[in-house]
């Protein structure tokens, strides 16, 4: 059965209909109403402070976040609908307390699990959020498997998904997940770039940058997509462009839940800013592209460089044409020349 919505709103206008209809004196049906109004807050005075802690927790300020947690926990006490509590975890796993977003979730579903299967499923793709934090992939990756073959299907739980499959360094099951996504995998910022990444990985570069100019150029506000673009941009030697997208990369706003860290990207910056290290740390980055992509600085090669200022390298990879895809029922013009054209063109000539 579908939830009546505003179920409240018209609650009340019932009650305040029906009161008002009662043949007893005004001051009775004022007093009625005062305490119909009075009790209706009680119930709901756990949203008051829970809304006042979203608008702290998703302030672009962060300072604002600390204000958030004392609040949501106040919420929480007091008592709001079950979606509130599981998206106050979210705020708390992402900006707050991990460890504290992770008991409310495994709290929620030691008491409600069961009741709402969709719910249960959006509790549990989260706290798969909880394990990936912890470095426990194997955890992670269970329990967005049971969410989805319980048929449970989302947008974010192919992202989490495909994240934890890419990171374990299982590719192929990443990919048929990222195939399975169809529409979202081609609207989704964090689908796509999942999908470069596997593309780095397994080193169809020319693909993977084709991604991923569309990707930021619809200024993505997580760092991965501008990471992952410098990567190509390095492989092919164009270290100065890619500074720029590193440079935007640690412009972005990150949560506890992302892998990459501001601290990273500007030691890959500076690495290469510098013309003392430039060639030799963008050695690095293209031959360990696994451990960028997934937000770590890269092991550190042996050999001497000499000093660079150069924005394009030398004896990096070169591009490839990207092959021309013919929709299926079209076929390629004929552009060889027959016989027949040959002394066309010839008569032609002579006349």
């Amino acid at each position: 059965m579908k939830r009546i919505k505003n179920l409240g709103l018209w609650l009340s206008l019932l009650v305040t209909v029906v009161v008002m209809m009662l043949k007893i004196p005004n001051l009775y049906k004022f007093i009625l109403l005062a305490l119909f109004i009075g009790g209706l807050l009680f119930i709901r005075r756990g949203v008051f402070p829970y809304m006042k802690a979203n608008k702290k927790a998703t302030s672009s300020n962060p300072d604002d976040w600390p204000e958030a947690w004392p609040l949501y926990r106040r919420a929480i006490k007091a008592g709001v609908q079950k979606t509130y509590v599981i998206t106050a975890a979210s705020m708390f796993l992402q900006r707050g307390d991990r460890d504290e977003g992770k008991h409310i979730l495994l709290d929620y579903l030691a008491t409600s699990n069961g009741k709402d299967p969709t719910l249960d499923s959006i509790a549990k793709t989260m706290l798969s959020m909880a394990y990936w934090m912890e470095n426990d992939l194997e955890r992670a990756i269970a329990l967005v498997d049971e969410v989805h073959q319980g048929g449970y299907r989302d947008k974010n739980l192919y992202i989490n998904y495909t994240t934890y499959l890419i990171a374990a360094g299982r590719l192929d099951e990443a990919q048929e997940l990222i195939n399975e996504s169809h529409i979202q995998s081609q609207t989704s910022p964090g689908i796509i770039d999942n999908q470069s990444w596997i593309l780095i990985l397994t080193g169809r570069w020319e693909e993977a940058e084709e991604l991923l100019v569309n990707l930021v150029s619809r200024v993505p506000h997580f760092a991965e997509p501008y990471v992952h673009y410098a990567q190509v941009l390095i492989h092919f030697g164009e270290v100065g462009l890619a500074i720029e997208q590193l440079e935007r990369a640690a412009g972005c706003s990150f949560s506890n839940t992302s892998a990459m860290n501001k601290k990273t990207i500007e030691a890959l910056v500076e690495g290469l800013t510098d013309p003392a290290t430039r060639i030799k740390t963008a050695r690095a980055i293209d031959r360990d592209a696994a451990a960028v992509a997934n937000g770590r600085l890269p092991a550190s090669i042996e050999g001497e460089y000499g000093p660079c200022e150069e924005p394009i390298l030398t004896g990096f990879a070169v591009r490839k044409p990207l092959p021309k895809i013919v929709p299926k029922g079209e076929r390629e013009p004929n552009l060889e020349l027959t016989e027949e054209d040959l002394k066309f063109i010839e008569e032609q000539e002579r006349s």
